[in-house]
């Protein structure tokens, strides 16, 4: 199960975050208990927790907990969002005016921040096949349900990794704030098969979505 963080303040100001600490906002502190009370609803457990360090991500796993969903999160050090570089901080103004072919570059080219002195598309995919095979080597045996609290650029890529192979470059598919999405991999023949078993976001589950401005940018 995926949950992408509730809104931050970057986001409320149309901000590229990546590694950029930003807290959640009101709104966001509202989003989250949201997606908590759905995902306890949802009468699915979970056998573990992690968050992303970031603010914004580790905020939001609190806010889950303290609605009652368990167990409490451990802080996953592959979890952050992708690192942006020099276009972190930035809002959309700034980006045009400091890097204007970014805002022109093609989908393929999601995801990869190499030229701005951020992560490349090859450092991202490495960081989360590690991620991948540690959660396997500790919750394959049982077909544990664990539950990864992030953002909307690494879960993408986490996403696409899980479900296709080979992994394309572009995948149509949005992670608005504290959106909840659940995935089921079965081993089949030494190939996991992935099911996207739903994919809820935050309005859909009673709550206030976040305004157009603040999906715009990474993270």
């Amino acid at each position: 199960m995926l949950l992408r963080h509730g809104e931050s303040e970057g986001n409320a100001q149309g901000r590229m975050q990546g590694r950029r600490d930003f807290p959640l906002s009101a709104l966001g502190r509202e989003q989250a208990a949201e997606a908590g009370r759905f995902i306890r609803s949802s009468g699915l457990s979970l056998n573990a927790v992690y968050s992303s360090p970031l603010k914004r991500a580790s905020e939001t796993a609190a806010i889950v907990a303290e609605v009652g969903v368990r167990p409490v999160a451990v802080l996953d050090e592959d979890l952050p969002e992708i690192g942006a570089g020099s276009l972190e901080g930035l809002n959309e103004a700034e980006i045009r005016l400091a890097h204007p072919e970014f805002m022109h570059r093609p989908l393929s080219e999601t995801g990869d921040f190499a030229a701005y002195g951020g992560e490349s598309n090859a450092d991202v995919q490495l960081r989360l096949t590690r991620l991948m095979a540690r959660l396997e080597a500790r919750h394959r045996e049982t077909e544990e349900r664990v539950l990864l609290v992030g953002h909307g650029g690494f879960h993408y890529q986490l996403v696409k990794a899980l479900l296709c192979e080979p992994i394309p470059r572009v995948c149509i598919i949005k992670f608005g704030n504290c959106t909840v999405s659940l995935l089921r991999m079965r081993l089949r023949r030494g190939l996991y098969m992935g099911e996207l078993v739903f994919h809820v976001p935050v309005e859909m589950m009673g709550g206030r979505a976040s305004g157009e401005g603040a999906g715009r940018l990474f993270g």
